[in-house]
């Protein structure tokens, strides 16, 4: 398989659900702000296999972002409030690519059927 063989997605992020925190750190003599953010996005279909996503439309993400993300079965197919469910499918994240204004990711859902996915993201913006 290939990455032109690889079924792409593209979202918007909701800038409203971006939970914010930004703090400053003394190191050393200086100072540095720090910006950390948090967002938990459901996909709004059933996914299954290797899929490639990406999230548009998120201000201040830059490719030297630090980003953590995880994936997981939904409860509930496109909706982020009610949480995961614990199956038997296997997901998993690969390739974290932050650039400007969005973010793009590997994820891997190993199962015979296509289910649903919630993503959760930690993001700190130097």
């Amino acid at each position: 398989m290939t990455y032109a063989d690889i079924e792409t997605l593209q979202e918007e992020v909701d800038q409203s659900r971006i939970l914010r925190r930004t703090v400053d750190h003394t190191v050393g003599d200086g100072i540095i702000q720090a910006t950390s953010e948090a967002y938990r996005h459901a996909w709004p279909r059933k996914l299954n296999g290797s899929l490639i996503l990406t999230l548009n439309n998120w201000s201040g993400m830059r490719p030297d972002s630090k980003v953590w993300v995880s994936a997981t079965e939904a409860k509930v197919l496109g909706d982020a409030t009610a949480g995961g469910f614990m199956g038997d499918a296997v997901f998993t994240v690969h390739n974290i690519v932050p650039l400007d204004g969005k973010i793009q990711f590997r994820v891997n859902i190993a199962f015979g059927q296509p289910l649903a996915l919630i993503t959760d993201f930690w993001v700190i913006h130097f």
